[in-house]
């Protein structure tokens, strides 16, 4: 009896599973939402509505990363309804008339708090799993401490922790690669810049350009380091991409040089130091950590996690990866997604 009642109960559950599978949808829409006052494109596709949900913070300020996503990561849409957001001016939010007062780090946290609670209504999930990259991790981590209500959890990579210190390390890793790699002409360049004093920046180096050539010149070196994403990669994710017009691709480098150049006149964005603001969350926290990454230097993203509060931690480490894991290891970053979800959810 008590086997007959087994096998029932197990035919039983695993219908209403199949059923549950069944009540699902593939969802593939695009929109402009109002957020906070403003106009923002948000895409959101899966091939099953009742997935969980995910929403991606794109890095710069500015920066879209739709075309890489839809390039590197598509696998990610088979188990969960991936929400492609351009946050405010970037990418196809892009809006020649808007302030340039409005580029703010609480704004853009705001943001994120308005986002998520229109999908957790039009999804109907009460939790959504964030992830983060390079300056979207810093805002991640800014949000969940805000409002962790929203939240399974969150997963950085290119994990931002402090402005001064960062840029700092980025720069000395920079400079001994060059002369360990024997590029005289790298190693001129950054020895003209100099080292960046402070975390403004703005003033950070001696001359306006020494933050964009400080990356060029790491970009150019990670080359002869290890595999990964080029700076020409990164170029051709946005321009070969399907979900740009050819205007918004014309337009997509003017977003990033507005965001970016109006962002570093918030106090808040400049002198930031993770260390300091947000020791402690009220939700799971995963750092994906790129070997290779100088641009947020890997072992700042360690020292950060090691002191960082959180219900559950884990620090991951992506052996193949520079400062993009999600595109140069996409496979194991899809299972990575997807393990850290089932231990959350």
């Amino acid at each position: 009896m008590r086997l007959l009642f087994f096998i029932v109960a197990t035919l039983f559950f695993v219908a209403c599973e199949k059923d549950d599978f069944k009540d699902g949808v593939p969802i593939n829409e695009s929109k402009n939402l109002g957020i906070n006052g403003t106009v923002q494109f948000v895409m959101i596709r899966g091939a099953n509505d009742k997935n969980p949900v995910l929403l991606h913070l794109h890095g710069g300020p500015g920066v879209s990363e739709i075309g890489g996503m839809s390039k590197y990561n598509r696998d990610l849409e088979k188990n969960f309804t991936v929400v492609y957001w351009d946050q405010r001016n970037a990418g196809k939010s892009y809006d020649t008339s808007f302030p340039a007062t409005e580029i703010k780090v609480s704004k853009y946290v705001e943001d994120v708090n308005a986002l998520a609670k229109y999908l957790k209504t039009r999804l109907k999930v009460s939790k959504i799993l964030l992830t983060g990259h390079s300056w979207g991790s810093r805002l991640g981590m800014l949000t969940i401490q805000k409002h962790p209500e929203h939240f399974s959890a969150f997963v950085g990579t290119g994990q931002e922790v402090a402005a001064a210190d960062g840029e700092l390390q980025s720069y000395r890793y920079t400079l001994t690669k060059a002369k360990e790699l024997k590029q005289d002409s790298f190693v001129q360049i950054l020895q003209y810049i100099g080292e960046p004093k402070g975390g403004d920046f703005r003033n950070m180096y001696s001359s306006p350009e020494g933050f964009s050539t400080q990356k060029y010149v790491l970009l150019e070196l990670n080359k002869l380091i290890y595999k990964g994403i080029t700076i020409e990669d990164l170029y051709a994710n946005f321009q070969e991409s399907p979900e740009y017009t050819p205007q918004e691709k014309e337009n997509y480098l003017k977003a990033a040089e507005f965001s970016n150049a109006h962002i570093v006149n918030d106090p808040d964005f400049n002198h930031f130091d993770l260390r300091k603001q947000v020791r402690e969350v009220k939700i799971p926290v995963f750092f994906i950590a790129g070997k290779y990454d100088y641009i947020n230097p890997t072992p700042l993203a360690k020292e950060y996690f090691d002191l960082l509060k959180a219900p559950k931690k884990e620090y991951i480490s992506f052996e193949q990866s520079g400062h993009d894991p999600a595109w140069e290891e996409p496979q194991r970053y899809a299972a990575t997604l997807l393990s850290v979800y089932k231990k959350v959810k």
